[in-house]
C-alpha cells in the first residue's frame, strides 16, 4: 500500500510518465502536479479506498514502476479502478498484476465489481481488462469506454 512517505517517488514516478501515459491516466494535458495533487494521492482512507504500488530494488532504495488505485462507489458497492505504469516497463505485465490484486482486494472488502473509464485510443488498458478473465461488460458513452467488471463469486 502507498503511504504519505512515497510522496517524493510517486512525484519522481509521475513526471516520469510519457505525455501520452499522463493523458491517458489523468485524461488531461496536466504537466505539473503540485504538493496538494500529490497529498491526495498519498493520504488514504483505506476505508473508502485503496492504493498501492509495483516496486522494484534500485540499490538501497525502490523505485516506482506502477501505481493502481481504487475509489469506492459506496452506492453501488464497487470501486472504480485506475492504474499507469512506468513507460519503460510497458508490456510486461505490471498492469495485469495491478488490476488482477486491486481485484483481489476488492473481493476482500465486500465489494460487487469494479469500473473504470478508458479513452478508446488506450489499447494497452483495453487489453488488460480484456484479458483478465473477468465477465466484462464494455460500452461507450460520451467517447469513452465504461468498463465493468462484476465479480463472479
Amino acid at each position: 500500500p502507498i503511504k504519505i512517505s512515497d510522496e517524493p517517488r510517486l512525484k519522481e514516478f509521475i513526471y516520469s510518465l510519457s505525455d501520452q501515459s499522463l493523458y491517458r491516466r489523468f485524461m488531461s494535458h496536466r504537466k505539473d502536479m503540485p504538493h496538494e495533487v500529490l497529498q491526495s494521492l498519498v493520504i488514504i482512507d483505506y476505508t473508502m479506498e485503496m492504493a498501492i504500488l509495483a516496486v522494484i530494488p534500485r540499490g538501497e532504495k525502490e523505485e516506482i514502476v506502477g501505481v493502481g488505485r481504487y475509489y469506492i462507489d459506496s452506492s453501488r458497492h464497487t470501486a472504480e479502478v485506475s492504474f499507469a505504469v512506468r513507460d519503460s516497463y510497458h508490456n510486461q505485465g505490471i498492469g495485469s498484476e495491478l488490476l488482477a490484486y486491486l481485484t483481489y482486494l476488492a473481493k476482500r472488502q465486500g465489494l460487487l465489481g469494479v469500473t473504470a473509464e478508458v479513452l478508446p485510443e488506450n489499447h494497452p488498458m483495453l487489453h488488460v481488462f480484456e484479458k483478465g478473465g473477468f465477465d466484462l461488460e464494455k460500452k461507450n458513452i460520451d467517447g469513452l469506454w465504461d468498463l465493468k467488471i462484476t465479480f463472479r463469486d
